[in-house]
């Protein structure tokens, strides 16, 4: 007689990595920690030990036993791993958790693997991606949590308008960011390097005139123009008493925040403007006055 039990699989979500040396399908679970790596290569770099591949010798009878598995597979790594992922998509029905290209091969693209929806994503390459695949990415992708653009130096791509909304967004060559764009972002923590005169006065403005609770920070290369935030604003000198003086940005980095100009919101939400180094201006908002 057939068995009603179903076997209940761990799986959760499910990664692609693309780099140069080989790629990746990742296995997450409910924590959101990978639990399972499939590798797509060329040739294998060694080869390596029973030991370290998980197998032993119990009773006569040689196991594996892996705590996180690595399946491998060689010869044709982008055919292969096209095939792994339309095959376990299907099977498992798995969401999208993380995308990463770092290697630019054009099969491998969001676009080729029909990927629609993910929670991260990120494009590391210091190659051309074609601007068909950069709309396929703003126009057709909804990406949730974390969108990481990290082009390369010559890259020539204009858009008017795009709105953005994802926890957080990094864009390493944001020159084709344009004002209406930078206005319309609704993301809590915000990136951009090397982008062109973008009116963070207006963002500044636009921020204390809303009820906005989720924007956390923005980064960004600052205008040349000298800003009197002292017209149509009622800056405040920091107050130690008030909040403290570094601000976390993760875990890596904090900003000092002593000679920054604060801004009080209606609702009692304080908001900092910070001139840095290297051309950069942050300006954040204390959700926590006080951080460890």
């Amino acid at each position: 007689m057939p068995s009603n039990q179903s076997i209940r699989f761990p799986f959760t979500g499910l990664g692609v990595t693309f780099d140069i040396t080989s790629n990746y399908l990742i296995f997450y679970n409910n924590k959101s920690e990978p639990i399972a790596y499939w590798e797509f290569m060329k040739n294998p770099w060694k080869k390596e030990s029973d030991t370290k591949n998980g197998w032993r010798q119990i009773g006569g009878t040689r196991i594996r036993i892996q705590k996180k598995p690595v399946w491998r597979s060689y010869k044709y790594p982008v055919e292969n791993l096209k095939m792994a992922f339309d095959y376990v998509r299907d099977l498992f029905r798995l969401p999208i958790t993380r995308y990463l290209l770092s290697y630019n091969n054009k099969n491998l693209s969001p676009q080729y693997l029909n990927i629609k929806k993910c929670d991260e994503l990120r494009i590391d390459t210091c190659r051309k991606i074609s601007v068909d695949e950069m709309k396929y990415v703003l126009e057709e992708m909804e990406i949730s949590k974390k969108l990481t653009l990290c082009l390369e130096r010559y890259y020539e791509f204009k858009y008017d308008f795009i709105r953005f909304s994802v926890d957080e967004l990094t864009i390493n060559y944001a020159f084709w960011i344009t004002k209406e764009t930078f206005l319309a972002m609704d993301c809590a923590r915000i990136t951009l390097e090397r982008n062109k005169n973008l009116p963070i006065r207006e963002f500044v403005s636009q921020w204390l005139l809303s009820r906005n609770t989720r924007f956390e920070w923005l980064k960004m290369h600052r205008n040349l123009e000298q800003i009197n935030w002292n017209e149509g604003f009622e800056p405040l000198k920091w107050n130690p008493a008030i909040r403290g003086r570094y601000f976390k940005i993760n875990s890596f980095q904090s900003v000092d925040c002593e000679k920054g100009i604060d801004f009080l919101r209606e609702d009692g939400m304080l908001a900092t403007v910070v001139k840095a180094e290297m051309g950069l201006i942050y300006f954040i908002v204390w959700h926590k006055r006080f951080q460890p």
